[in-house]
């Protein structure tokens, strides 16, 4: 996959989103839930051998820790440097070939989902585990053709697995705030090309939009967590996931 929007020039690390990116909202839980639920299976599973596919720059890599003897990163863009270039629908590996694998938003962009989950339960071990994110409502960000997932959808997508949690990311209250960032986003660049203006000199007041609207959006997020209003915000948030994260095990 190509360095999407967080990886870009002047952003930090997917891994660990800043408030003045403008996919803060949507990378903050995707990399708290994954970097919680990976690093707990590497303390307790004894990870040796570890696929992650479509890996980008493997932002979350430093999840597993130092104890993974082999971790092989593949990906179909050579720009990041996989181990092996290769598609999602195809992986060039023999059966039972992992003890995990990690796909982080790639079901959305490949052409065939289906043929993907189905080539991770092949490669993975009896017992192995998966992390797959996906996008529900995050806006359409590439120009290509993009996929969008409910839970029922990714439950018949993992049909094959034993499903241990499908946890919404991000919600409706965080989705207007990202919806702005991606419109000052797009405007900036289309300002860069229309008077030829290098577009990492509107990076600075685009930062400074994304950086007060992130912490407007954050606050809502807060205040579903904890305050007076915390259930009813909480059930609106969670009416309208941007991301979902599939955990699951393929049977032994």
């Amino acid at each position: 996959m190509p360095p999407t929007s967080g990886e870009s020039a002047g952003h930090s690390d997917r891994g660990d989103p800043r408030l003045w990116q403008h996919d803060y909202l949507h990378l903050r839980p995707l990399a708290r839930d994954l970097i919680d639920r990976i690093g707990a299976a590497a303390r307790d599973r004894g990870l040796h051998r570890v696929l992650d596919l479509a890996c980008g720059r493997s932002p979350y890599r430093r999840a597993f820790g130092d104890g993974i003897p082999e971790y092989v990163r593949l990906d179909a863009d050579a720009v990041n440097s996989p181990s092996l270039l290769a598609k999602g629908e195809s992986i060039p590996f023999r059966e039972n070939s992992f003890d995990a694998v990690l796909s982080t938003q790639a079901l959305g962009l490949v052409d065939d989902p289906v043929a993907m989950t189905r080539e991770i339960g092949r490669v993975l071990r009896p017992g192995g585990i998966v992390w797959a994110t996906g996008p529900a409502a995050y806006p359409i960000d590439s120009v290509r053709p993009e996929h969008r997932f409910g839970e029922p959808e990714l439950r018949r997508l993992f049909h094959g697995f034993s499903v241990h949690e499908i946890v919404p990311q991000g919600g409706m209250l965080g989705l207007p705030f990202v919806c702005f960032n991606i419109a000052v986003r797009e405007a900036g660049r289309t300002i860069s090309r229309q008077i030829g203006m290098e577009e990492f000199a509107l990076e600075p007041p685009a930062s400074i939009l994304y950086l007060v609207s992130n912490l407007f959006g954050r606050g809502l997020e807060r205040c579903a967590e904890s305050g007076p209003l915390s259930t009813f915000l909480t059930y609106l948030d969670r009416r309208l996931p941007m991301n979902y994260l599939v955990v699951a095990e393929k049977p032994r």
